[in-house]
């Protein structure tokens, strides 16, 4: 017990960098993270609690497993992401935690099976900021401010997502072929969200006599957001065993939500900015440069986080020295909903701004119906040593339908949608290769992941070209490509608690 409390705090103590859009980031279990994932037909070890509970019936020995990715090196280049030549980019490198999962040691021989297991199924940091200044042409009418305008942008984001996942798992041995099992899974979630915008230029104006006046014209924009979420994944599973093969089923229910608050602030200010007092457009525009200023914050506001219905399904086939394994999953899609839906309780001013105060606030989430697979093998060099290899995929569950909501915000002097947290939208794969020593109680694994995207794309987080007073003195965003790699080191241990059968 003193060693599994040591585990569990350094499992909390430490950071791990994972994508906020993606299933399969990591994979668990010592003998499954180095093949890569396919760990639903069956890999004979205490991961089944995580992949698919029913397999439990196949495991000969009690044991305590961890697994971590010692260090871990992640770069995200968004090209052009704040403009023309202005790359985005965020590093990572750091520590990850363990992930830890064993079996319950049985008091006498039953046909029941009970596990356990702590991981961190989703774990995203992302930092970057970009700022540009200049001379830009912006205001082009009624020669107000005659040549280009001194001008400086400058934008800055900051999220982390958490989740924390408590598994409790049972298998039920119908027979020497069949078994089935269930398990509990409760997952914590924790986000924290920082973005700032601000722009800012000098007219070229004078008074009627050619002094300068040199007027400040600028707007801002500042989000914060944070929140938790706790909810309920019931995963069913059953598995099959006949000699050499073996087959597993599971399927992942939606999630339940238990409970949660959160907290959402945004602030939008505009100083002598330009704007058109004539609604008609039949009619000739009315420009007039007014003050204007839009502020909420709320506390204490439930949460609701879901997650989608998953069907996985996986072959595995073992030899003396072979185990190749084979697994693919599908996930549902997810509805737009909200994430937190506040009141409207919006300070404006002027009063008259046309502006929907719950929109102001409201964070929305969707997911898009993705399916996964993975592929490994392991191969036995002697009685002690073997190496493994495997792949998979780890495609987004990013909805574009957030895309052309960014393009309906850059034609409005004003933002009053929605918000939303997903940055990353690309399809990301792995490949890890490694090996195992084993020992009389103990195996040893050690071994490196490479991930990479293949023409990864996102919405601008910025645009500081050709700015304008119609889109809050930034450029209209639009889609710009994204380089991804990451690469870390692999390690695995495996403690049995007493040899023999359970």
């Amino acid at each position: 017990m003193r060693l599994l409390a040591i585990l569990i705090f350094v499992f909390i103590s430490v950071q791990l960098i994972a994508q906020d859009t993606h299933y399969w980031t990591y994979r668990y279990g010592t003998r499954a993270v180095l093949m890569g994932g396919p760990a639903v037909g069956g890999l004979e070890d205490n991961s089944s609690v995580i992949y698919n509970p029913a397999l439990l019936s196949l495991v000969k020995s009690t044991s305590i497993s961890i697994n971590s990715n010692l260090y871990q090196v992640v770069n995200i280049t968004a090209k052009d992401g704040a403009g023309p030549g202005q790359d985005v980019t965020s590093n990572q490198f750091s520590a990850v935690p363990v992930t830890v999962s064993g079996l319950i040691k049985k008091k006498r021989p039953s046909r029941w099976t009970m596990g356990y297991a702590i991981i961190v199924p989703t774990e995203f940091t992302f930092k970057a900021t970009a700022r540009e200044d200049g001379f830009k042409d912006i205001v082009t009418a009624n020669n107000e401010s005659p040549g280009a305008e001194d001008y400086v942008g400058q934008f800055s984001i900051n999220t982390r997502l958490s989740e924390n996942q408590g598994a409790f798992a049972f298998a039920y041995k119908i027979s020497d072929k069949w078994s089935v099992g269930l398990t509990n899974n409760f997952v914590y979630r924790s986000h924290n969200y920082a973005k700032n915008e601000l722009s800012r230029m000098i007219l070229n104006d004078v008074t009627s006599t050619g002094k300068p006046i040199n007027t400040l014209v600028s707007t801002s924009e500042a989000q914060s957001i944070e929140y938790t979420n706790l909810r309920y994944e019931p995963k069913l599973g059953l598995a099959f065993v006949s000699g050499k093969w073996s087959a597993g089923l599971a399927i992942v229910f939606p999630s339940i939500n238990i409970a949660g608050t959160g907290t959402i602030a945004r602030d939008v200010v505009a100083n002598s900015l330009q704007i058109n007092l004539e609604s008609n457009p039949t009619k000739p525009p009315i420009y007039v440069r007014t003050n204007f200023a839009v502020n909420d914050r709320q506390t204490k506001l439930s949460t609701i986080y879901k997650s989608p219905l998953s069907i996985s399904a996986g072959l595995a086939y073992k030899t003396k020295k072979t185990l190749l394994a084979v697994s693919a999953e599908w996930f549902d899609a997810i509805s737009l909903y909200n994430i937190m839906s506040p009141e409207d309780n919006l300070f404006k001013r002027p009063t008259n701004l046309v502006l929907d105060g719950k929109k102001f606030l409201e964070l929305n989430a969707s997911n898009r119906s993705v399916t996964n697979f993975a592929i490994g093998i392991e191969q036995a060099l002697n009685e002690r040593i073997s190496i493994s290899t495997g792949f998979r995929t780890n495609n987004s569950f990013y909805d574009r339908v957030f895309d052309d909501r960014i393009t309906s915000r850059n034609r409005n002097n004003l933002n009053s949608n929605s918000l939303n947290l997903d940055i990353s939208s690309w399809n990301i794969y792995h490949v890890v290769i490694g090996g195992t020593f084993k020992q009389e109680r103990r195996d040893l694994s050690i071994g490196f992941n490479f991930s990479w995207a293949s023409e990864g794309t996102l919405k601008q987080f910025a645009n500081f070209d050709k700015p304008t007073e119609n889109t809050f003195l930034l450029g209209q965003k639009v889609n710009t490509s994204v380089n991804f790699f990451s690469y870390g080191i692999l390690l695995g241990y495996t403690f049995r608690i007493r040899s023999g059968s359970i």
